[in-house]
């Protein structure tokens, strides 16, 4: 411990004799003005490009690989200079963007545990609307829900939302939920260049224009809030007179076990009691697990239904099955070889067997079931929107395929041709940034022609009076359609 401390002390102290940080220490160094030395960034894209290559599946799938390579050889030239890490991420984001894989990415938000117990954050969700940046709700309400939010501490937010782009992941074909993710970007570079306890916010509700300082909480604290991380329940069901509503934050819970018997217990409420519809919402659902989608398939569609899809693996280091502990990778095994010739899963130990670097399809066509052995067949409307990803953003896709209901909000981050999925994470040397990378492509058999983007049948904006109203317009809009 004193020798890591040690450590720290003199690469802090180095900077007093030179420009630049050879290593960002999270704790010393602020992303927004310190820079860091070209050659611990030139390291860095290195790394990038070596774990990319060895990770991801199908990595020209939207780009061919003289345009990567020739992306790869701008990012270098970039780093021939010092930056800092803000510029960094810009950097590196344009060089991922190319991809088209929401999935493998560094997130903006990564920046703002740097130098936490100085920094200090507010909590904010914007919307656009015609060039215009409105606040859809803000921790404790500190900024007006409905207010065209129009600077902080004197700076246009409309400057930050014209280099936003440069700082969003791209999911394929989902240019419209790529504009509208750009808004959550936004926010974070709102804090990051603002990371005072007390700003200045300016704001126009209307009828005026207002300034005021707001007090924004300490980042150590308030990175634990749901507010930051999204709706910390998985599963919430409500009813409204004979509609069911039914929300799903997540398919990533803790529990798995303890999800499906929540599924279970809904639909045997929603079986019981008369139901006119059901509404399904999965807004800024950011995906999970693919058999808890499939779980929540199997009560929409009759038994015995078949939900076909192929998986692209490469066998790597940082895929699927080198992420499973010892203990996982041996019942894996010994349920494969219990199967074995049948079934995917047997094709999926074949793989397994195989030599790193090696590329393989397994298809997969299980049949949905639930333990109800039940489905519910009635109306049923799905909400979405940008936030809705990976497993969700392919529930969508076999949902609009299925004709299985209209599907309501705004455009999802994904296309009917699937998305990636299993992403590792590894972290840069140097800049300690943590990056992204997709280690399986899931391709789903909807039998378009071409690939298309998902857009709800209604899209559905709110208003900034809505918002101030605090209405949900487009629950609203499904329950009563």
């Amino acid at each position: 411990m004193k020798y890591r401390i040690w450590i720290a002390m003199l690469f802090t102290c180095s900077c007093f004799f030179c420009q630049c940080r050879y290593v960002a220490f999270r704790a010393f160094t602020n992303p927004v003005t310190d820079k860091i030395c070209s050659s611990a960034l030139l390291e860095d894209v290195k790394e990038l490009y070596e774990k990319i290559s060895i990770a991801h599946p199908d990595i020209y799938r939207h780009v061919d690989q003289k345009t990567l390579d020739s992306l790869y050889v701008e990012l270098v030239n970039g780093c021939s200079e010092d930056q800092t890490l803000l510029s960094f991420v810009g950097s590196v984001s344009a060089f991922l963007q190319a991809l088209k894989d929401s999935h493998t990415f560094v997130s903006l938000r990564e920046l703002l545990p740097y130098q936490s117990l100085k920094r200090h954050y507010l909590p904010m969700r914007l919307m656009e609307q015609e060039g215009n940046i409105y606040v859809v709700k803000s921790f404790k309400n500190r900024l007006p829900s409905g207010v065209q939010l129009l600077k902080v501490n004197g700076f246009s937010v409309d400057s930050l939302l014209r280099i936003a782009p440069g700082f969003t992941p791209k999911e394929s074909l989902a240019e419209s939920a790529f504009a509208l993710f750009q808004t959550h970007v936004v926010s974070a570079l709102i804090n990051l260049y603002n990371p005072k306890k007390r700003n200045v916010y300016q704001w126009y509700d209307g009828k005026d224009t207002l300034e005021q300082p707001l007090k924004s909480p300490c980042f150590s604290k308030i990175h634990r809030h749901d507010f930051f991380h999204g709706e910390a329940v998985d599963i919430r069901y409500t009813r409204e007179g004979n509609v069911a509503i039914l929300k799903i934050g997540s398919f990533s819970p803790k529990n798995l076990k303890r999800f499906r018997k929540q599924l279970d217990e809904v639909f045997q409420d929603i079986l019981d009691k008369p139901t006119e519809k059901l509404v399904l919402d999965l807004r800024f659902n950011s995906g999970g697990f693919i058999v808890l989608q499939e779980y929540l398939m199997s009560f929409l569609v009759p038994e015995n239904t078949v939900y076909t899809s192929t998986y692209v693996y490469k066998r790597s280091p940082y895929d699927r099955f080198a992420q499973l502990s010892k203990l996982e990778r041996r019942r894996f095994i010994q349920t494969a070889e219990r199967f074995y010739p049948r079934g995917a899963i047997s094709r999926e130990l074949d793989f397994y067997r195989k030599p790193m670097g090696s590329l393989d399809t397994v298809r997969n066509s299980p049949v949905l079931k639930n333990r109800m052995a039940k489905s519910f067949l009635g109306p049923c409307n799905l909400l979405v929107n940008e936030g809705s990803m990976s497993a969700s953003a392919n529930f969508t896709a076999w949902f609009m395929e299925k004709h299985r209901g209209e599907v309501f909000g705004s455009a999802v981050s994904g296309t009917n041709a699937g998305t990636f999925a299993n992403p590792h994470t590894f972290f840069l040397p140097n800049t300690g940034l943590p990056i992204s990378v997709s280690t399986m492509k899931v391709n789903l058999d909807s039998g378009a022609e071409k690939e298309l983007p998902l857009i709800p049948n209604h899209v559905v904006i709110p208003t900034p009076k809505e918002l101030q109203l605090e209405i949900d317009s487009v629950m609203n809009f499904a329950i009563n359609h």
